[in-house]
């Protein structure tokens, strides 16, 4: 099920890309799903990103027809030219008007960013949700500051709930269970083990336990939203 609604997000993602649009970068490609699903499409793609192990990958998985780069995209050096720049949950790792600069220096005249994401709407409280988006109402007004009028938007923060939930019963139906079980079983057999286990995890373990928060839809919905935007840029 994951995998489907994996094939339908791209899918989805994909009816937002104009008409005439030949050429695509695609940043922070990941191991090559959405760069795949594209290319089978019939676009010219070229991929983007810092880690190394997604270069061997990508290169492995398309024998190097698709050109890699492996750099951040804000440090991105190339003479190509691009009618669309594809940022899929990548756009949270570049910096905002860096980025919307970059962008503009490689793409075509009247080219476009289509960037899917999680944004930041509310910033009151304290959630680990608010050090992990850029914020929505800021990444938009930089965005036209920067010569990018959006033309489409599409909220799907309530696509997401299903999956957010779903990852949330694996760990406390299966996880969270396991783990109780082996400090039972530590107790019991290895009480030495068991006290500096407890010593790392209240250094440690306590704030990643927090990170939880970021897969309960009730806390995601309540500080971010997942948005598509479509931006053009002007002449």
């Amino acid at each position: 099920d994951i995998h489907k609604a994996q094939y339908r997000y791209i899918e989805h993602l994909a009816e937002f890309i104009p008409e005439g649009v030949k050429t695509i970068l695609d940043v922070g490609c990941g191991i090559g799903g959405n760069t795949a699903y594209l290319r089978d499409h019939g676009y010219e793609m070229e991929a983007l990103s810092p880690d190394s192990f997604q270069e061997k990958t990508i290169n492995e998985k398309f024998r190097k027809a698709v050109p890699f780069h492996n750099t951040k995209f804000e440090e991105f050096e190339t003479s190509q030219k691009y009618d669309l720049i594809f940022e899929s949950e990548s756009a949270c790792y570049i910096k905002i008007r860096r980025g919307f600069q970059k962008a503009s220096g490689i793409l075509n005249p009247n080219g476009y960013i289509l960037a899917s994401d999680y944004f930041v709407y509310n910033e009151s409280g304290d959630s680990p949700h608010l050090k992990a988006s850029h914020q929505l109402n800021s990444y938009l007004k930089i965005a036209e500051e920067e010569g990018f009028k959006l033309i489409k938007e599409y909220d799907q923060t309530l696509n997401t709930v299903p999956t957010l939930d779903a990852a949330l019963y694996f760990i406390q139906r299966f996880v969270e269970p396991t783990m109780d079980y082996a400090i039972t079983a530590m107790d019991k057999k290895r009480p030495i083990l068991l006290k500096i286990f407890k010593m790392i995890f209240n250094k440690y373990g306590r704030q990643k336990l927090r990170q939880i928060d970021l897969i309960r839809s009730d806390e995601f919905k309540k500080y971010r939203k997942y948005m598509i935007y479509l931006f053009q840029k002007q002449a």
